[in-house]
């Protein structure tokens, strides 16, 4: 492995905004003539319906392996088990190889209970009492045994962020995998990334001897109905009900990453356009969720 690139995008919420079609197709035209060995998308894609199936259609049509996992809002009309299939999925977790590096793909879109884990369904968490998200018990032993092959480097991908304190955004045992992490960087080894989607905002830090990515969504910043705006015609709120609780970007926001033999890391750094109107002048601070809120991706 000389080195190797991948191009990465999150949270595009298609069936919630009226461009989504268009945000894609930018992505694919921005990144078909550039030599790139994989696509990932980090969730919140996509309803699995049948009349999405033309975005994947698009996706294959650059002829790279897309890989996918799955975010907290893939569920909310079916089961798990839909959102595999839809995906061409066989389990919601996995790892894959490119050279001397192993990617591993976390679901961590669970909700513990006294019973056990449940996964999400139908958004049939509830805010106030469960303990959500987290990466179940029987995950953080896979994931265990993931990081203790021969494998000189490795890349975590998940959903939700593996650093964020703020209330119910960040995965709850973020610190056992932490720790887990640290230890595998102190014999030897090294995770190199932690990247995650869901906040729909910008970070990127380094904790120890690894950085936590938090790649900013294709789409839009949340701010939800306190803050609701109607910048667009009647009948496209009409159609899509959650726009006036967002502010959309103007770009859509992906980024490619390249890592080289030596372990060294590179983060093409993007910088976007609020649409028509921005969190401040709707009277949002500068953090939201945790996160510094600003339709850019963070270089490196």
């Amino acid at each position: 492995m000389n080195k190797f690139k991948f191009a990465i995008f999150t949270d595009l919420h298609h069936d919630h905004i009226p461009d989504g079609r268009t945000r894609l197709g930018n992505f694919i035209n921005g990144i078909k003539n550039i030599d790139i060995d994989f696509i990932i998308e980090l969730g919140d894609f996509c309803s699995p319906k049948k009349e999405n199936h033309f975005l994947l259609d698009m996706l294959n049509s650059i002829h790279k392996p897309i890989y996918h996992l799955i975010g907290n809002h893939d569920s909310d009309l079916f089961p798990k088990e839909k959102v595999l299939d839809f995906f061409q999925m066989n389990s919601s977790y996995y790892s894959f190889k490119y050279g001397e590096v192993k990617f591993i793909v976390l679901d961590t879109c669970f909700i513990k209970t006294p019973d056990g884990y449940v996964p999400y369904c139908k958004r049939n968490y509830n805010k106030a009492k469960d303990i959500y998200p987290i990466l179940p018990d029987f995950e953080f032993d896979w994931l265990k045994a993931e990081l203790a092959d021969n494998s000189k480097y490795f890349v975590i991908f998940s959903h939700q962020s593996l650093e964020n304190e703020f209330a119910k955004r960040g995965v709850y045992n973020r610190n056992e995998i932490r720790k887990l992490i640290d230890e595998v960087n102190n014999k030897g080894k090294k995770v190199l990334l932690c990247i995650n989607g869901h906040d729909h905002a910008d970070s990127l830090k380094k904790i120890g001897e690894t950085y936590y990515f938090g790649l900013n969504s294709m789409s839009y910043i949340w701010l939800g109905p306190e803050f609701e705006h109607f910048n667009y015609s009647k009948e496209t709120h009409d159609k899509y009900p959650y726009l006036k609780d967002m502010v959309l970007y103007k770009e859509g926001l992906y980024t490619i990453v390249t890592i080289t033999e030596n372990g060294s890391i590179e983060i093409q750094g993007m910088k976007g356009h609020y649409q028509n109107v921005s969190p401040e002048e709707l009277g949002v601070g500068p953090t939201w969720n945790g996160r510094d809120i600003s339709p850019v991706i963070s270089g490196l």
